[in-house]
């Protein structure tokens, strides 16, 4: 078995309107991606970052719902159907509705108690449970699985709904009782008390990833996750797999080591945002770990990385190709998509 290593970073390469002089330094990430293999032709790519697609194929596991629960609520005895119901502000864009997920609506944890006794009042006669461990991320507990072909809440965030709803055999029934969810929501004292103080209101819950929890083989080749992402940290409980929080980083927790996947989740949301300094910063992270991985690859504990952009481009570098020297590095700068990409 080889001893890899594997760096999951979506919104590496933007699309992000910076000047080459703006850019961070990264002679790491650099070096990486001028001398290791490509594994995609560049016709293969997807025009939208999938980091829940991206886990679900690495772990073979066929739901988000029951993973990313576990890890927010450690408890739960991992029965029945889950799907996710994560708390959104849809707001009028000429004719549509567009989406804007939890990260920054700033719902208290009394709050999305008070969402979550509100609608199960509601729909207790129709066999389903909202549940909210986090106060951002909530679950729809199911009293028998929901026949729905769904999408990822990150592949809809600041875009118009149209095209993105549920579809599938349940999708008419489904729809009918998000619509009396949002009316619940529209007349909840709650938003009246968050547009009072000038907050969005949460109006509406995005259904994605339903399924049950199911034991995980391992991976190959794969022994630990560092990851702050639910879902990968789910994941990793279900796979049996050592643990250890991004931000440990730097210190023994997320050490390069064989058989370890590093998931570099905040790159991506800062995309979202718009946000370029947050995209930077988390730029800086990751090359951070990206030059302690080359260090370990050059002193041969490692055969090689792998860097996953989850949106169907691949880098994959090994000892050999790290001695290269001829192949000079271009600038991350260089290599930045173009915002019209998305």
């Amino acid at each position: 078995m080889t001893a890899e290593l594997t760096v999951l970073a979506p919104g590496l390469l933007g699309p992000v309107p910076l000047l080459p002089e703006q850019a961070p330094h990264t002679p790491a990430l650099d070096l990486l991606l001028r001398r290791g293999q490509p594994r995609h032709a560049p016709d293969a790519r997807s025009p939208h970052t999938n980091l829940t697609a991206c886990l679900l194929a690495r772990f073979g596991a066929a739901a988000s719902a029951p993973y990313a629960r576990a890890a927010d609520d450690p408890s739960w005895d991992r029965s029945g159907v889950l799907l996710h119901a994560d708390p959104v502000h849809l707001r009028p864009d000429r004719d549509q509705l567009r989406l804007f997920d939890a990260r920054h609506l700033g719902i208290s944890r009394d709050e999305a108690t008070a969402f979550a006794h509100a609608v199960n009042a509601h729909l207790a006669a129709d066999g389903v449970r909202l549940v909210a461990p986090a106060a951002s991320r909530w679950y729809l507990e199911l009293s028998e699985r929901a026949q729905l072909d769904t999408r990822p809440l990150e592949t809809v965030i600041g875009r118009h709904i149209d095209g993105f709803l549920p579809t599938g055999a349940d999708a008419g029934h489904w729809a009918a009782l998000m619509t009396e969810v949002q009316m619940l929501l529209f007349q909840s004292p709650v938003n009246h008390a968050r547009e009072a103080r000038g907050r969005p209101a949460v109006n509406a819950l995005w259904l994605s990833g339903g399924g049950e929890w199911r034991a995980l083989a391992p991976p190959p080749g794969l022994a630990k996750v560092c990851a702050d992402q639910p879902l990968a940290r789910g994941l990793a409980m279900a796979s049996g797999l050592e643990m250890a929080g991004l931000n440990a980083a730097g210190r023994d927790g997320c050490r390069a080591e064989p058989g370890l996947l590093l998931v570099e989740a905040e790159m991506a949301d800062g995309l979202l945002d718009a946000d370029e300094m947050s995209w930077r910063s988390a730029v800086v992270g990751v090359e951070a770990r990206a030059a302690q991985a080359l260090r370990t690859l050059r002193a041969g504990e490692l055969d090689g990385l792998t860097l996953d952009l989850c949106d169907g481009r691949q880098w994959y570098l090994s000892r050999r190709r790290l001695r290269r020297f001829w192949q000079r590095p271009r600038a991350l700068a260089e290599r930045l998509d173009q915002p019209s990409a998305r």
